[in-house]
């Protein structure tokens, strides 16, 4: 078969994605009708006796050959739209864009990626993408040739920034407003770096693949590196803590160069929502009439399995715990030494104190969890390092003057200009950033 272009493979991949999950949804739909209709047949037989068997039977078989023949004609479609598309391996784009490479059609990859991300890198063609920075929505390998066309301006102060699950590069860019990234570079001399990953994986993947990554980047960037800063926002914070702690387990060499940890908004201690979906899974379970919604529900990704705890190591195991009532125990793992970890977490209501915005947080995110210590757990942040905003939630801390305040302060030691209004953000003191830095790592 002929080469096709990348844009035709991911179209025809979305679209063949599309038709196996309608058909597992009509497997669904006919198991809940199965279900109802056996229990609602049984009601009648005690009332009228065996006369009501015959309609049972003829029931059964239309329902079922209705169903079969959706499955099957979705399924056949799915097959087909593969083949169609499949070709080889893809070619360079034609005039139309690739999803992967606009902005609409990224997003919905990556929501796809966050809700089953795991399975689809066991089974996708194109669309399990791996990690890679990303300019203007195109990946740029760690190589040096391609890195100094992407970076004319490389700098020796990298920030990399790192997006949290159902997300791309292009959710710092909220209400069309300039990212972190971008006013870091032009107020403080940094060169910021936005990453593209698929947040179904197990964090630990994605920490480990951060960290191999960012060991090639400072051999191939074009200038000698001498600070690295890493901003994740909540998932996006757990694969930098992971990334920071294979690195200093494994003696890699990139972690030396770090400084500066930003996590906003993660759930260093779980996601509340996603320990309830793993708490309903279980109760759905317990009967017919609900079972498959415990059984899509129970399709979740690897990486919304480890936000239960906030998992970021592979021997923390909860990715592969049963769909039970047990939840298992969490691994602290400790925030390496060295390394200034700063927290920023957020509360919908205009009073930080008042019961609602404690008990909800950001909306996702208590401000226990992303502060990384309650009565139970306690993972090593200082709260002198931490940021608390109201009026806020969870995506706010994306694109936020409070939180860009507080950031540029931590890294370049002086103070910003109307950077937050009175009374809008609990700010605990941050120390300005060390004098000496680390050993540079450059190109041999």
């Amino acid at each position: 078969m002929g080469k096709t272009s990348r844009s035709t493979q991911e179209w025809g991949e979305l679209g063949e994605l599309a038709l196996r999950e309608l058909a597992s949804a009509t497997g669904g739909v006919r198991a809940v009708h199965t279900a109802i209709a056996r229990r609602t047949f049984a009601a009648v037989r005690l009332g009228v006796g065996p006369a009501a068997l015959p309609t049972q039977l003829m029931h059964d078989a239309i329902a079922g050959g209705t169903y079969a023949s959706i499955v099957a004609a979705c399924t056949g479609a799915a097959k087909a739209v593969g083949v169609l598309t499949g070709g080889d391996e893809p070619t360079e784009d034609d005039a139309r864009r690739s999803p992967s490479h606009t902005t609409h059609g990224a997003q919905t990859i990556a929501i796809l990626h966050g809700l089953i991300g795991d399975d689809m890198e066991r089974t996708a063609r194109v669309l399990a993408y791996p990690m890679a920075i990303r300019v203007d929505g195109r990946p740029v390998p760690p190589k040096y040739q391609t890195l100094t066309a992407a970076f004319p301006n490389a700098g020796a102060h990298l920030v990399v920034f790192v997006h949290g699950l159902v997300e791309t590069e292009s959710a710092w860019r909220l209400g069309g407003r300039p990212t972190y990234g971008e006013r870091l570079d032009s107020e403080a001399d940094t060169t910021s770096i936005f990453l593209r990953y698929n947040t179904g994986r197990r964090i630990a993947a994605n920490g480990a693949d951060l960290s191999t990554m960012l060991e090639q980047l400072v051999v191939a960037w074009p200038v000698r590196v001498h600070r690295i800063t890493l901003v994740g926002h909540s998932m996006g914070g757990l694969v930098s803590r992971s990334a920071a702690h294979r690195a200093a387990e494994s003696g890699s060499r990139w972690v030396d160069l770090l400084t500066d940890v930003f996590t906003l908004g993660t759930p260093h201690l779980g996601a509340p929502l996603a320990h309830g979906v793993h708490l309903a899974v279980a109760a759905l379970a317990m009967a017919p009439e609900t079972r498959p919604f415990a059984h899509l529900l129970a399709r979740r990704s690897a990486g919304i399995r480890d936000l239960i705890h906030g998992s970021i190591t592979e021997e923390d195991g909860h990715a592969r715990y049963a769909d039970s009532f047990d939840v298992g125990a969490a691994m602290d793992i400790s925030v390496p030494e060295g390394v200034r970890h700063h927290h920023a977490s957020a509360v919908v209501t205009g009073n930080p104190r008042h019961p609602i915005g404690i008990f909800v947080g950001d909306g996702l995110v208590r401000t226990d969890s992303a502060g990384g210590r309650n009565k139970l757990r306690n993972i090593g942040l200082r709260p002198d390092d931490g940021l608390a905003i109201n009026s806020a939630h969870h995506f706010t801390l994306l694109n936020d003057e409070r939180v860009y305040g507080w950031m540029r302060r931590a890294l370049v030691g002086d103070e910003m200009t109307n950077a937050s209004a009175p009374g809008s953000a609990t700010e605990r003191s941050v120390p300005p950033a060390p004098a000496e830095q680390p050993p540079a790592i450059g190109p041999r």
